[in-house]
């Protein structure tokens, strides 16, 4: 089993349309701080749509299916395993194509901050604001802390973090938008 900065790093590249193998497909080694603080919930099988995320000025409604293997990628944006679900305190990864397949996150870099980033799941709708962009080198594994760039942090909050490749049609460098969680709401039964 590759350990958790082997899979930070090729889960990242087969986003950005790099073929790896040998990527474990179900699950991926979280910090010990992260998995110490969430709780036991059953995760998602790989495919799995696990919610509907939606961004006004990206003009973005896509699926967020469990996993970032490339045939999950093929078909919109792919949830991190080993990180939040919504709805968890801590930090829910999405990855996402820019230039290739359906690229969902091919406008990510319109962002702005303030920008609500909004994930339908289950019954349940969690907004986020967003606070933060930036351009990562690709092993830059800061970004999969429970707290987004915080190494060894402990959840304070729930967040949601989207990774790209960036600049468009290259695999150079990671654009990375954060937001954390301003609103839940529930849907009428």
């Amino acid at each position: 089993m590759l350990d958790r900065k082997s899979v930070s790093a090729a889960a990242i590249a087969v986003c950005c349309g790099l073929p790896v193998a040998g990527v474990p497909q179900a699950a991926h080694a979280q910090t010990q701080t992260h998995a110490a603080t969430m709780p036991a919930v059953a995760r998602p099988q790989k495919g799995t749509v696990i919610a509907q995320l939606r961004i006004k000025r990206m003009g973005l409604k896509v699926a967020v299916r469990e996993g970032v293997s490339d045939p999950v990628l093929r078909r919109g944006a792919g949830h991190y395993p080993g990180t939040a679900l919504p709805g968890q305190e801590g930090n829910t990864v999405v990855l996402g194509h820019r230039t290739t397949w359906l690229h969902p996150f091919n406008k990510l870099d319109r962002m702005r901050r303030g920008d609500r980033i909004v994930l339908h799941a289950g019954r349940t709708t969690y907004t986020y604001t967003m606070r933060t962009m930036r351009v990562i080198k690709p092993r830059d594994r800061r970004v999969l802390e429970p707290v987004p760039f915080k190494p060894l942090s402990a959840p304070d909050g729930q967040y949601i973090t989207l990774i790209t490749c960036t600049p468009k049609g290259s695999d150079r460098r990671r654009l990375v938008v954060v937001g954390k969680l301003s609103h839940t709401s529930k849907r009428g039964t």
